[in-house]
């Protein structure tokens, strides 16, 4: 049986399963992302966001991103990369036929596009140069990885909304609905409580006591 209630695996490609996990992962590394970037804080906010372990668990967030990011944009032939979002549109097409004919080309064409953008070649190079492999850097060996600048957290945002839409038109045409937000604020309020932990604590302590 399919994982939906009254759809069984011969009218539901399984592939959803797949894309959908992929999309999850991606949403929550960008809201992470998004959380320890924002500049717009209180000082105490920025001061405990300074903390070396944000810089540790920057790493873990950019690592996910590319790698989840990557899949859903790969070729999808055989029985590989599953959660490749061509390998989707292609599955529903097999689906549907030719009621879906105009949304296939349509969706393939915007894949397309993620595919040929500078954000998707980076984060590609990234991935094979970095993250699955090891290639020797022209600056030598660094523990010194990247975070995205303004403009390329500002493209990944979109680069997902595209993707989460992608999907979204996909699954409409089974009557199935995906919700995937970025509307969890957990982190942004734990960063709060503890700035104002941090404050009150310096304030009333007065040491030389160094969160780093």
């Amino acid at each position: 049986m399919s994982q939906y209630e009254g759809l069984t695996d011969e009218k539901f490609p399984d592939n959803f399963g797949y894309t959908h996990r992929s999309l999850f992962f991606l949403s929550m590394t960008i809201s992470e992302i998004l959380t320890i970037s924002k500049t717009r804080r209180k000082t105490e906010e920025l001061d405990f966001l300074n903390n070396f372990i944000f810089k540790k668990y920057n790493v873990s967030l950019m690592y996910t991103f590319t790698m989840e990011y990557c899949k859903l944009l790969e070729s999808g032939t055989g029985n590989g990369n599953y959660a490749a979002l061509y390998k989707l549109n292609r599955k529903v097409a097999y689906f549907k036929g030719k009621t879906y004919q105009k949304d296939f080309e349509l969706v393939e064409k915007r894949i397309d596009k993620l595919i040929n953008s500078d954000f998707h070649k980076y984060l590609r190079n990234l991935r094979d140069k970095t993250f699955a492999h090891t290639d020797k850097s022209e600056m030598g060996s660094s523990f010194n990885l990247p975070s995205f600048t303004d403009k390329q957290l500002k493209m990944a945002l979109a680069h997902f909304n595209e993707m989460n839409s992608i999907h979204s038109l996909c699954a409409a045409h089974f009557q199935v609905e995906y919700i995937i937000s970025l509307d969890d604020d957990s982190s942004d309020l734990f960063v709060e409580r503890q700035a104002k932990y941090l404050k009150h604590y310096r304030e009333t302590v007065k040491d030389d006591w160094d969160v780093d």
